[in-house]
């Protein structure tokens, strides 16, 4: 689970933002916390969305995790310039790193894993166990220079001397503008060099985000997904009775082209069970293996059924589908893979052709589907469907955060839990301005803008 997000000197942000996921004392919706193990644990929220105007700065807070999630995890794949974006309205900062840290929790344990980054090379990095009152270092970077702290730490106790001196011989030649975590992941020719593996595996597996333009939401699709997305879409009330699937081979379907089956093949995860299979929204169908126990892969096309006039199934294209009907059978999956629990979603404009009452509807089958209630996944979203601002029916304070930006260009981030708003009207609170972060409209004739008839 994610605890804390922090980043500075990137894109709108010129000093250290926090975004962070702990719960406050709130007793309100209770049922949104996950504690933990004893008293003293740290109580993480569920979820949380963010609110801003056009510009603000909501979207580059997903854009800094996005950077600093997929530089961990694939590292300088072109070995030339970092792609840092730093602050531009501070020439302070065109010479400064970019500072961008996670502390999240996995295995039951916390970590604290950041860096400092330009665009030639890594100036830090650092990870550390914490908690409360603990703090224990596993290593620490300093331009070329590491500090492994005598392996002391359990991650790397248990090494032989042989690897440790080893990892010291492959952190000194780690290249400039690579993270360490990143090329101890790829070194696995080390013996018994996987001690970092629950770390990296955390960005990898776990921190999903996703972007309007984003193709594909969940790489799992099978017969029980189905049926549930067609419950689902029944309880909306949208007039679908069920979600059917017409199968044809994938060399044979001619809506995807060869050089995308292609990359279909390459890619496919040939594993055991039924989930053997690969949604991918932007074409509205599903790759499978064929049960015949061949590596030859179905499409599966997804079919809304509606009844007609006489009570008659008549079969859709999810392309006649209106679009908010369509991004909601992309989401789908989403929920299902939160629903499972370890899975972090992090999702930009997630209102993007959504009505604000199914946008309710989704954030409800999230956080009170009994089927959810031993989850400890997070769904983290910007907006800005300000219906979503009725803190009785739906949100804690402190699962509410505003961005906005000063009068210097620098976005600034704050979290409704540090405010003494209670018993108001969040939505008419919002746009009457009472939080910022909405856009402020200048007198129209200071435009040039005339009353009257037009030329046109």
């Amino acid at each position: 689970m994610l605890i804390r997000f922090t980043v500075e000197n990137f894109l709108s942000f010129n000093q250290r933002i926090d975004f962070n996921m702990i719960a406050s004392d709130d007793n309100h919706n209770t049922h949104h916390v996950v504690k933990g193990d004893s008293e003293d644990s740290i109580r993480l929220l569920r979820t949380s969305i963010i609110y801003g105007a056009n510009a603000s700065g909501k979207s580059n807070v997903i854009k800094a995790m996005k950077f600093a999630r997929d530089f961990i995890v694939d590292g300088d794949e072109n070995k030339k310039n970092i792609n840092t974006n730093n602050f531009k309205l501070d020439k302070d900062c065109y010479t400064k790193p970019s500072r961008f840290e996670f502390e999240f929790k996995t295995n039951d344990k916390q970590y604290a894993y950041g860096f400092l980054v330009d665009k030639h090379k890594i100036h830090e990095e650092w990870l550390f166990e914490i908690g409360v009152n603990l703090e224990i270092p596993i290593y620490e970077r300093m331009g070329q220079d590491f500090d492994f702290h005598n392996f002391h730490h359990e991650f790397l106790s248990n090494l032989s001397e042989d690897t440790k001196n080893r990892i010291r011989y492959e952190a000194e030649n780690t290249r400039g503008s690579l993270l360490f975590l990143t090329s101890s992941s790829k070194e696995r020719d080390i013996k018994d060099f996987k001690s970092l593996e629950p770390i990296y595996e955390w960005f990898n597996d776990v921190l999903k985000i996703i972007f309007p333009s984003s193709k594909a939401l969940l790489p799992l699709f099978s017969q029980s997904v189905q049926n549930s997305l067609s419950r689902f879409l029944i309880s909306l009330d949208l007039g679908i009775t069920k979600i059917t699937t017409n199968t044809i081979d994938l060399d044979d379907y001619n809506e995807i082209p060869s050089e995308i089956k292609d990359e279909i093949r390459k890619d496919f995860p040939y594993e055991e069970g039924d989930e053997n299979a690969i949604f991918i929204p932007a074409l509205k169908c599903i790759i499978s293996q064929a049960k015949d126990g061949t590596d030859k892969l179905i499409v599966l096309n997804l079919s809304p059924v509606r009844l007609d006039k006489e009570n008659s199934e008549v079969k859709f294209e999810i392309s006649e589908e209106s679009d908010g009907t369509q991004r909601l059978i992309d989401l789908f999956p989403m929920l299902i893979h939160l629903s499972r629990g370890n899975v972090v979603y992090v999702i930009d404009e997630i209102e993007r052709s959504l009505h604000s009452l199914l946008m309710k509807k989704l954030f409800d089958y999230f956080l009170n589907n009994s089927e959810n209630s031993n989850s400890n996944s997070q769904l983290i979203a910007t907006t800005h469907e300000v219906y979503l601002l009725d803190i009785k029916d739906i949100f804690r304070k402190d699962e509410i955060w505003f961005v906005e930006k000063d009068k210097y260009g620098q976005s600034l981030l704050y979290s409704l839990a540090n405010t003494d708003v209670e018993n108001l009207d969040l939505a008419a609170g919002y746009l009457n301005g009472r939080f910022g972060a909405i856009p402020f409209i200048k007198d129209l004739t200071s435009l040039g803008w005339r009353e009257g008839k037009s030329n046109g």
